[in-house]
This record gives C-alpha cells, sequence and structure tokens, in this order.
C-alpha cells in the first residue's frame, strides 16, 4: 500500500476555504501570515498541513495548478510533522514561551533547507504569552521572504490585535453532521446509523466523533439512556442508586451531564415535532416522545444547575441527588400528554 498524506482532497468539509486557498497559491497571492480560526477539532490542522504540502510539492512543478502528490518525500515528510522547513510551535505548559519563539526564529535568517517555503505552525495561538506574541510580531513587521506562518487558534479574539491585522484571516465552522457522518463510515467502518449517533455527539468536531467512538464512551451513552428509562417508575432506593453512582466519581460527572443535556434536547425537540435529523439520537428517545416541553426544559435546568454546583465545588454526592431526583420530578409531575 503507498503511503498518502493528508492532502486537500482527502479533508472532509471546508470546501470553500479550501479553494480560497488554491487560488491564493495559484495567483500568487500567498500572504506570508495566515490566522486559521475555528472551533477546536474540525481540521484546521490538517488543512494547514496540506496547505504547506501544495506549497512545496515536488512534483507539482510539472502540473503547477494541481493539488500536492501525496506521496512525494516532501509531502509525507510535512504531513509527518519532521520536514526540516517545518517549524511548529505549541504550548510549553500553560503558554507558549518567548524562548521558544526566539529559538523557532534562529532558523527564519537562512534560506529554507529544502522546500519552496519554510512553514512556521503556531499552534494555540491565543496562547502565546505576552512577551512571546511581541517576540512574533517583530518578526511579522518584516518577514523574511519564503517564509509563512499559519497560526491556529480556536479563539481568534484571544490573539494579540496586532497580530491578527498582520495575518490573512480565514475562519472554519463546525462540520456538518452529515459530513461527519460519511467521515465515520469511510474511515471507520461504522454502519450508518451508528456513524449518526456518534456524530450527533460529536457536534462538528472530527477529534470529537473520535472520542465518542471509544468503547467506554459509547457503553456510557447506553448507560445513561437506559437509566433516563428507569426514572419515572424508579423507587427511592433506585434514584439513591443511581446518584450514588453518578457521584462516586467526580471527575466523570461532566460527560454524563453532555449526555443527559443531549437526551433532553432531543426530548424537548420530539415535543415540538422537530423533524428527526435534527435529533442526537435519532434512532432512541421514543420513550421520552411524550414529554411536554415544560418538562424537558424543567429537567435541562436541573441539569445546568448540576454544572454550575460542579464549578462551585459542591460534594458530588449531594449534586448527584439533587440531579436524579430533580429529573424524576420533572419527568413524573404530571406533564405527560
Amino acid at each position: 500500500m503507498i503511503y498518502c498524506a493528508v492532502v486537500f482532497d482527502r479533508i472532509p468539509g471546508h470546501s470553500e476555504t479550501i479553494a480560497g486557498l488554491r487560488a491564493a497559491q495559484d495567483s500568487d497571492r500567498v500572504s506570508h501570515a495566515w490566522l486559521f480560526s475555528g472551533p477546536d477539532g474540525v481540521g484546521k490542522r490538517n488543512v494547514a498541513l496540506a496547505f504547506a504540502q501544495r506549497l512545496n510539492c515536488k512534483h507539482r512543478s510539472e502540473q503547477p495548478n494541481q493539488d500536492a502528490c501525496g506521496t512525494c518525500r516532501t509531502c509525507r515528510q510535512l504531513n509527518d510533522g519532521r520536514h526540516p522547513d517545518l517549524v511548529t510551535l505549541s504550548r510549553d505548559g500553560q503558554f507558549i514561551k518567548i524562548a521558544q519563539v526566539r529559538e523557532a526564529m534562529k532558523s527564519l535568517r537562512f534560506a529554507p533547507i529544502d522546500a519552496a517555503y519554510r512553514v512556521i505552525l503556531i499552534q494555540d495561538a491565543d496562547r502565546l504569552h505576552e512577551a512571546a506574541a511581541n517576540a512574533l510580531l517583530k518578526t511579522l513587521e518584516e518577514p523574511a521572504p519564503r517564509n509563512i506562518f499559519l497560526l491556529l487558534t480556536s479563539r481568534p479574539a484571544a490573539v494579540l490585535a496586532t497580530i491578527r491585522s498582520r495575518c490573512q484571516q480565514v475562519r472554519f465552522r463546525s462540520l456538518t453532521r452529515a459530513t461527519v457522518t460519511e467521515w465515520l463510515m469511510s474511515e471507520h467502518s461504522l454502519s450508518q446509523a451508528d456513524a449518526e449517533d456518534v456524530a450527533g455527539v460529536a457536534g462538528g468536531s472530527l477529534t470529537a466523533a473520535q472520542l465518542a467512538m471509544d468503547d467506554a464512551a459509547v457503553s456510557l451513552r447506553e448507560e445513561w439512556i437506559g437509566y433516563v428509562t428507569e426514572l419515572p417508575r424508579a423507587n427511592p432506593t433506585r434514584l439513591l442508586e443511581l446518584a450514588e453512582r453518578l457521584g462516586a466519581n467526580k471527575t466523570g460527572i461532566p460527560n454524563v451531564l453532555d449526555i443527559l443535556r443531549l437526551i433532553f434536547r432531543d426530548a424537548m425537540l420530539r415535543s415540538v415535532h422537530v423533524q428527526s435529523e435534527k435529533l442526537t439520537f435519532r434512532a432512541k428517545g421514543e420513550f421520552l416522545s411524550h414529554l411536554q416541553p415544560t418538562s424537558a426544559v424543567s429537567a435541562l435546568r436541573y441539569i445546568d444547575d448540576a454544572d454550575n454546583a460542579l464549578h462551585r465545588n459542591i460534594n458530588p454526592r449531594m449534586l448527584a441527588e439533587h440531579l436524579i431526583f430533580g429529573l424524576r420530578h420533572s419527568m413524573r409531575n404530571g406533564r405527560y400528554r
């Protein structure tokens, strides 16, 4: 099997963004600095590396308006992050520090070793320490030729304004559910039903989709969907058992809250007859199909209360009991149609 890097035509979604990058290169309008901003996990880094390959692919000299080949040594090394003309900066602890920026800028005094352009890839550009950001700004103000900066962030407003002003800004959106579903089916061989469920949970992020495919994550979703079905009929002893199970692992509570929020969001949408393609769990949740909107909203408020309490360091067992009994109250309080 021939190794192939992740080139533009293998990246799910972002067709307009990719078309713009192709057009910029083909018309010789490549800025020396780009800021790729958008939600986490949607493919900004893959697009950046594919752009770096297209800028430097050795085989494009024969067909200059084509994408990178993905198989030459340059493409493979850039894709793997080990090309001598690829400089990568990422957080050291909480921040990207000034020493990292200074060390990276040393190589910019010289021409690229093997590529047409040296690419400086800065991940989490919003986490540049103030001193590091100012050091980078000096370089962006007087860029050396044949150096391309690609800054990635999910928080563009947190990037120094003077850095933003010197970058060509490219905004990424969350991927559509259909795009994530297709990717899961083709790349991970999931059935369409399973892929749609995972894509619904992922919220337009490939990274979140990969995490949602984990066996433990799947089991947790199935487990709590099952528990929710019990709530209207559960006796106090069973409710306390569920609360104990939830409160026993404080670090796992946010994951359960996310699942519950999606379950009752589906219930609220079903109650107002929203089309099934808008639901997270399309093939599940029929047991909540007769829940009144006010009941679903009440349940969502209990979930938000639990989330807020978690950040105030409330005892997790008390938090869990309040949540479980609150959800049961919402579901049983005479609000079924």
